[in-house]
């Protein structure tokens, strides 16, 4: 049976400040648990973007099914007759 390695090296570009918070990140782990560190990010990252998915997915379901031009109130218009005069005219 024959295993295949796969070598990864994280090479930052400190010039960009997510590479220089990622690699401070990777330094305060003692160096024999670096490799799990990168690991579980990874798995991390990408259960955070398939349940981001997933939401979106689920919004989008829900926007569809609910009919919001009539969850916004209108304003009356301009020259609507106030209720307390229809009220008024009513009365007579």
């Amino acid at each position: 049976r024959y295993e295949t390695t796969a070598i990864c090296v994280f090479r930052p570009n400190l010039n960009e400040p997510q590479h220089r918070r990622a690699w401070a990140l990777l330094q305060q782990m003692p160096p024999a648990k670096r490799k799990e560190f990168l690991v579980q990010s990874i798995l991390t990252a990408e259960q955070t973007n398939r349940l981001e998915k997933s939401i979106r997915k689920v919004v989008r379901e829900e926007l569809q099914a609910v009919n919001i031009t009539n969850a916004v109130p209108s304003s009356p218009p301009d020259d609507a007759i106030p209720t307390a005069a229809i009220s008024f005219l009513d009365s007579l």
